[in-house]
């Protein structure tokens, strides 16, 4: 039985009750510390039933406000009543929040305090490897979502997952207009506890500011991309790499086999030292990773060569080929489902914070899916759909 089976499996076991009431507390508890937009006047559905129903309904595949409140009312008595969903006198029944209260409460709640309640939530639930945190630095651009300040490009830092698992973030900001990520690095880390945790980012970020600020101020390391964007310290590692990788030093290989094709990581790395002129603040270690790829008859298709820099003294060939590794699948275990799943960017939300809220939902969706060890994202989305009383075992977290 795989990963997800036995997720799977375990989750049939456990039915929605008033006993597990304590499944959804620290989740609950956390939503109730956001501000309601609403007026007191008139408000039938309280700001945490609504907003637990949204979480509930995104984690079963709904992609926007009328599924959300279509999914909403398929859902059981017992689980209404666990996300706290008003008694109807009249009806004599609960009644979850209609569309189009959904849509005006994530249009309203303030979209940077929702982020930290779900990042803070995720946060406290993920588990690091052994070697302690892995954090990587990325950004992604909702292609439909639009406001009166341009398009919406949302920051995120995301803990690395293993062994297919998607990311789980752990902070996400919104890029103002007119800066980039690069410049957003500081506000982003705000208030986030990253000691001793490794940072790894794409060649954007590489530059003497966001070294030092994760070095000296957040007591982390950095893992860093180098390209032709810096030329002086492009020219400088590129003297390094030539000499390491002619040096005869026996390099780290890793051979993959699948889609269609043979894979090959050869990693090379060395010590810096003041004489080859790095000029990045706390660069310890250089790597020089190629990926080779052929046919399954094994002729070259590709190649492609990068190269890294690091303040972590200790890191081998070894770790600077599943370091790196780990950074690039962010694409494809965090960006693709967020499309493929939920077509975030077929979206075409742009009032008040409605896209940013939404994407926050997805986040905490597919960090509770990694959480729980769940591989196979699509697959378990469309089980909890059919039943969304599904969804509780997955958000256990006391």
């Amino acid at each position: 039985m795989g990963v997800v089976e036995a997720s799977i499996t375990r989750t049939r076991r456990s039915s929605v009750s008033v006993s597990h009431a304590c499944s959804f507390s620290s989740l609950l508890e956390a939503l109730e510390g956001l501000t309601d937009p609403r007026g007191r006047r008139g408000i039938r559905h309280g700001l945490v039933a609504v907003l637990a129903v949204a979480v509930v309904a995104t984690l079963g595949g709904a992609r926007n406000y009328r599924e959300m409140g279509s999914a909403a009312e398929d859902f059981s008595r017992d689980l209404l009543k666990l996300l706290r969903v008003r008694w109807h006198p009249l009806k004599r029944r609960r009644v979850a929040a209609s569309a189009a209260t959904i849509r005006r409460v994530l249009i309203g709640v303030d979209a940077a305090a929702l982020d930290r309640v779900v990042a803070g939530w995720l946060r406290a639930h993920a588990a690091c490897d052994e070697g302690g945190w892995e954090i990587a630095l990325d950004g992604k651009d909702l292609h439909g979502s639009w406001s009166d300040e341009g398009r919406l490009v949302l920051f995120s830092a995301l803990v690395h997952r293993r062994k297919g698992q998607a990311p789980v973030t752990v902070a996400q900001i919104a890029v103002p207009e007119g800066t980039t990520e690069t410049t957003q690095v500081k506000a982003l880390l705000d208030g986030l506890d990253i000691d001793g945790a490794l940072v790894t980012m794409d060649a954007a970020h590489t530059c003497a500011a966001t070294a030092r600020h994760l070095v000296k101020d957040k007591n982390a390391d950095y893992l860093m991309a180098v390209k032709g964007n810096r030329e002086a310290l492009y020219a400088a590692c590129g003297r390094v790499a030539a000499g390491l990788v002619w040096g005869g030093q026996a390099p780290h290989v890793v051979t993959e086999t699948g889609h269609g094709r043979i894979s090959t990581w050869t990693t090379w790395s060395t010590d810096l030292t003041t004489g080859d002129k790095v000029r990045l603040p706390y660069a310890a270690r250089l790597a020089v990773i190629r990926r080779d790829v052929t046919d399954l008859a094994g002729q070259p298709t590709s190649k492609e060569i990068v190269m890294m820099v690091t303040s972590r003294a200790t890191m081998t060939s070894a770790d600077f080929h599943t370091r790196t590794r780990g950074h690039w699948s962010i694409e494809n275990l965090e960006h693709r489902p967020r499309d493929t799943v939920w077509r975030e960017d077929d979206q075409q939300a742009y009032l008040g914070n409605g896209p940013r809220n939404t994407a926050a939902l997805r986040n905490l969706a597919l960090g509770a899916l990694a959480i729980n060890a769940i591989t196979k994202i699509t697959q378990t989305v469309q089980w909890i759909g059919r039943d969304h009383d599904r969804a509780v075992p997955l958000l256990k977290l006391t």
